[in-house]
């Protein structure tokens, strides 16, 4: 099994933030970015925002230069965090009105999927949370979640997956969808068969949460659609190159995804402010691509029969010697 690499286009913005609003560099154009990831031989795919298509990259447009630079589309993902409409809420949001504008949202990251020839699109639930104390009704607010997500998902099926992304904060002080628990029972709580959820390496961390154990809990009912490699200092979704903090947290999350035999996309999400996005990409899959090699020469029987031990110090040998020998 060799590992399919993807990269969000966001990777090529401008990285703006509170610090540097206009951002750290001028954005490339779509033909730019894709020009550039067609020379990294490691990275096959790209995902792109409901928000990429526009009038002057319409979907057509689009789909013709993936053609031409040799590359997938791995995804659509939606993230309305970003639109001022949704500031209070957005699938979660308990006015109609723009809570159907949210879905619509939803539905339009669908028919570009369908589009680009996609069979994913993720739903980044960071307008939907709180910020205080007795702020919103929980059990509500839970429930048209479940709703809104439903709507979707029916409108996706049976061709395009529904991949719910959790984070514990950001924008919100609280996300509702903050773990991957959460996430699984929101999962089953719409028990469609299309809805799943998307895991992000540096949203685990942040809420304390081992991404491979993560990923075989996730494994264990199917649910595990999409996954994203950055890094992080846990506190916050620093969006970091993947490997270069948590190197061996990285190992352990690519070997759990190799015995549970994902076949999705590992999608680089980073946000490289002050270093250049195509290097930035390069380590990355470089990182990916090290680490996965490394994991050929483990013996998983080896490995299994020091892990009944639960003792650590002979885990640890295996893993030292593969990796440091």
């Amino acid at each position: 099994m060799t590992p399919k690499i993807a990269t969000a286009l966001e990777v090529f913005s401008g990285s703006p933030d509170r610090y540097c609003p206009s951002g750290y560099r001028d954005p490339l154009r779509m033909q730019e970015r894709l020009a550039a990831l067609s020379k990294i031989k490691a990275i096959k795919a790209v995902e792109v925002a409901q928000t990429d298509v526009s009038p002057e990259v319409p979907a057509k447009e689009l789909k013709r230069l993936l053609k031409d630079y040799g590359l997938a589309c791995s995804g659509v993902s939606a993230n309305l965090a970003y639109d001022r409409r949704f500031a209070l809420g957005a699938f979660g949001h308990q006015h109609p009105k723009t809570r159907n504008a949210a879905i619509d949202e939803g539905r339009k990251a669908v028919d570009l999927a369908r589009q680009l020839g996609a069979t994913e699109i993720t739903l980044r639930l960071y307008s939907d949370g709180f910020d205080y104390a007795f702020h919103i009704d929980y059990a509500v607010h839970w429930n048209t979640l479940i709703s809104s997500i439903k709507t979707i998902a029916k409108y996706a099926s049976p061709d395009v997956n529904v991949a719910i992304a959790y984070k514990g904060a950001e924008p919100r002080k609280f996300l509702t969808v903050s773990t991957v628990g959460k996430a699984l029972s929101l999962c089953q709580e719409i028990a469609m068969k299309n809805v799943g959820v998307a895991l992000n390496f540096s949203h685990a961390m942040m809420v304390g949460e081992n991404p491979a154990e993560a990923i075989a809990f996730l494994s264990r009912s199917n649910k595990l659609f999409q996954l994203y490699l950055s890094d992080s200092y846990h506190s916050a979704d620093d969006m970091l190159i993947s490997g270069s903090v948590h190197m061996w947290e990285t190992m352990e999350a690519l070997f759990y995804l190799k015995v549970t035999k994902y076949k999705g996309y590992l999608t680089i999400d980073m946000q490289p402010k002050r270093i250049d996005p195509i290097q930035a990409c390069q380590i990355a899959a470089g990182n990916i691509a090290i680490l996965w090699k490394k994991l050929e020469r483990i013996d998983t029987t080896e490995l299994r029969k020091a892990q009944k031990t639960l003792d650590a110090v002979e885990s640890q040998k295996i893993i030292r010697r593969v990796m440091l020998q």
